[in-house]
């Protein structure tokens, strides 16, 4: 059974990576709504179909 396809998953690898970080930092910015975070599951799911990891290093960066 095929998935349905989104428009992120005709993304480059590099643009779909950098959208995900730019939306997720300014959901946490409070920039954009918490209501993005469903682009960042669609983006994920992209991600996964490719065979890549989209781990936010957040705890990361801020230590």
């Amino acid at each position: 059974m095929e998935t349905e396809k989104s428009s992120y998953d005709k993304l480059p690898l590099e643009l779909l990576t950098g959208f995900f970080y730019e939306v997720h930092k300014n959901i946490e910015k409070g920039i954009l709504s918490n209501a993005m975070y469903h682009e960042i599951r669609l983006i994920e799911q992209s991600a996964l179909k490719r065979g890549i990891s989209l781990e936010y290093p957040h705890d990361k960066v801020h230590k």
